[in-house]
């Protein structure tokens, strides 16, 4: 069981090295992405400065300043949230350290349990590579807090040249409508427009990006979260199986010493089986030695019977002798051998009686030894059973022997590797204690760390709510602005109104030169005469009509592509509008009216410029004309209806170009 057990722990403690491996390069992945994002806000940054370049050196351009102030509202509160994002994901990569820390502490004396020893050398390094990386992280903290205070101050001045730029080109707007621009400079300001719509879309893709990328870091700080939470579990699991494995150590010990105990106590019933065994083979002895006795004295018994038969066969003889004798000597002899024999019968009776006495207490004796016999034949029965029981219980006790004897092997490798296990517990409880020591003192370093770091972390604070008071006033500048705004708006509409009564003026004069021009045809048709001989003025007036109308073809292609431009405003404009939120749809609104009535202007002011060189041309001509006439009264007429014409041709163009800028 215990070989067992330290083979689920010597197979568990490579896992909880790969889990720590996994840990640190968990840890990496967040450092390179916390690298790479700081990369991302620098690159951001420098846009933002490029940007301030571009705005500050593009003051006249109304539009560009529209577009300018949309893209810097909407990325405004986008730094701050990236600010915040960069501070969470840093203070997950400071929770992780801590994790990291416990995680290594807790595997390495799994290793020290693996290995026998405990890397001093190697936790040194750790501890030296972890206050590195604390110390670059502090220094990355103290840093970015002033990123994002430099951040928010070329902001402000990004602000403050927005809206100098704002009043540069409202003064700007009014000498344009007192003085009307040329076409080098529309072409000037819509060159502006696309570099501005082109860093426009650029600001929105990175901004795009940087909010996928952050959605992506997200997901991925939780999967780690996730991942710590799994490790936490499995390095509670691992505590709960180390305290498991101890609680079998120590049982296995208490096993081991009553293992000890109950081999003394077979070694001493061993003992004393061995002193049984040796009773009984002395009984053994014993009994045989009986059972000869027996034997010699059942011999010595038939030795007697045998005596006792020669002397009766002996006495008939002596009887048959006796009565034979004829003599008296042989009588006196006789009765002599008489008397001695009564003599020798009295003493043979007396012996004949003691030895009837004697084979009775032979009888005697031959009884209670068969009676003895039965009794050990009895005993060597049960003896030979018991012996036969007696050998089996040996055989099972030499089989206990050995597997006594195998298990005390057992028991003493266990009591080695136990004591060697003590050992090394010993010098781990030690290292331990060291450890102990060696965290209550990092424990105190990261209290003065997280004191200093609640102590920036407030003064920050007290900056971010001034900065906050800052953007407060700001705004309400803005919001006053932006009624300035209205207001200007409102006279616009007004503007807007009178052009349009002009218009109408326009079209009812257009109408009466129609007529007149009608009238005019009809005289044309009667003076053909006339102007057969005005070929050559006729062809001359036919090539400025000609040039006339390309300059409308390129006056209409000019406004479709500022109609072109002012949609694809408006589109940015919503889609601005639907990131921002409900609250800044009216705003957004008036601005793009704005856009487009300033889009609107040049337009027509272009359109001015177009009929007064046109307006110019007709005069140099009918001064022409004039002296032409001098010398021809004749051409009057022709001249007179010419110019009628010509002054309609220009007045419809004007019409078109004007029902062209409202479509």
């Amino acid at each position: 069981m215990l070989s067992r057990e330290l083979w689920k722990l010597k197979v568990s403690l490579p896992g909880a090295a790969e889990h720590r491996d996994h840990l640190l390069i968990a840890h990496d992945l967040l450092q390179r992405e916390n690298s790479e994002l700081e990369t991302k806000v620098l690159m951001l940054l420098q846009e933002f400065e490029q940007l301030n370049h571009f705005t500050v050196g593009k003051k006249t351009a109304a539009a560009n300043l529209i577009t300018s102030e949309n893209t810097c509202k909407d990325l405004v509160p986008k730094i701050p949230v990236l600010g915040v994002d960069i501070q969470s994901l840093k203070e997950e990569e400071e929770e992780l350290c801590p994790e990291l820390g416990e995680n290594m502490q807790k595997e390495v004396p799994e290793k020290a349990v693996k290995e026998g020893t405990f890397p001093r050398e190697g936790q040194k390094e750790e501890d030296s590579q972890q206050n590195q990386e604390m110390t670059n992280e502090e220094q990355q903290l103290t840093l970015q807090p002033e990123e994002v205070m430099r951040l928010r101050e070329e902001l402000s001045l990004m602000n403050q040249s927005l809206l100098q730029s704002q009043s540069s080109g409202d003064t700007s707007e009014d000498s344009s409508a007192q003085y009307p621009p040329s076409g080098e400079k529309l072409k000037y300001q819509q060159e502006e427009v696309q570099q501005l719509h082109q860093n426009l879309h650029r600001l929105q893709t990175l901004c795009s990006s940087a909010e996928k990328e952050l959605r992506y870091e997200r997901g991925k700080n939780y999967d780690l979260k996730q991942h710590n939470s799994i490790l936490q579990e499995e390095s509670i699991k691992i505590k709960i199986e180390l305290k498991q494995a101890q609680e079998k150590l120590l049982d296995s010990s208490k096993m081991c010493c009553s293992l000890t105990a109950e081999w003394k106590h077979c070694q001493q019933k061993i003992r004393e089986l061995e002193l049984e065994v040796l009773e009984q083979a002395q009984s053994i002895k014993s009994q045989n030695n009986l059972q000869e006795m027996l034997a010699q004295e059942k011999s010595k018994v038939a030795d007697a019977e045998d005596k006792i038969l020669d002397l009766q066969q002996k006495l008939e003889h002596a009887h048959k002798v006796n009565l034979t004798d004829t003599c008296i000597l042989e009588k006196k002899q006789l009765e002599e051998r008489i008397k001695e024999a009564i003599e020798n019968e009295a003493k043979i009776k007396q012996q004949y009686q003691e030895e009837q006495q004697k084979r009775k207490l032979l009888d005697q004796n031959m009884n209670e030894l068969q009676k003895q016999v039965k009794i050990l034949q009895e005993k060597e029965s049960l003896l030979e059973m018991t012996s036969s029981q007696q050998q089996i219980k040996l055989q099972q006790q030499k089989a206990q022997l050995k597997e006594l004897e195998n298990e005390k092997r057992i028991s003493d490798e266990h009591l080695k590797s136990n004591q060697e296990l003590s050992k090394k517990l010993s010098v781990l409880q030690q290292e331990k204690e060291a450890l102990c020591e060696e965290n209550e003192h990092l424990l105190k370093q990261f209290d003065l760390y997280m004191r200093n770091y609640n102590q920036k972390y407030q003064y920050y604070k007290v900056k971010l709510h001034r900065v906050k008071d800052r953007l407060v006033d700001e705004v309400e500048l803005r919001d006053e602005r932006i009624k300035q705004l209205e207001n200007e708006v409102g006279a616009l509409r007004q503007q807007m109104e009178k052009e349009k009564a002009f218009q109408h003026q326009i079209t009812t004069q257009n109408d009466i030169l129609l007529l007149e021009k009608r009238k005019l045809l009809e005289q044309v048709t009667e003076q053909e005469t006339l102007i057969n001989s005005n070929k050559w003025m006729i062809s001359s007036v036919q090539s400025r009509v000609l040039v006339l109308d390309e300059e409308n073809k390129q006056l209409q292609k000019n406004s479709l592509q500022l109609t072109q431009e002012v949609d694809l405003l408006e589109h940015i404009i919503k889609s601005i509008q639907i990131h921002r939120g409900e609250e800044t749809t009216v705003c957004d609104i008036r601005e793009s009216e704005v856009l487009n009535k300033i889009m609107y202007l040049p337009n027509s002011s272009f359109s001015g410029m177009g009929s007064v060189e046109s307006a110019g041309s007709l005069q140099e001509t009918e001064e022409q004309r004039l002296e032409e006439t001098v010398a021809d009264p004749k051409s009057l007429k022709s001249l007179s209806c010419s110019q009628n014409s010509e002054a309609g041709y220009i007045n419809m163009a004007s019409v078109k170009e004007t029902h062209l800028i409202q479509k």
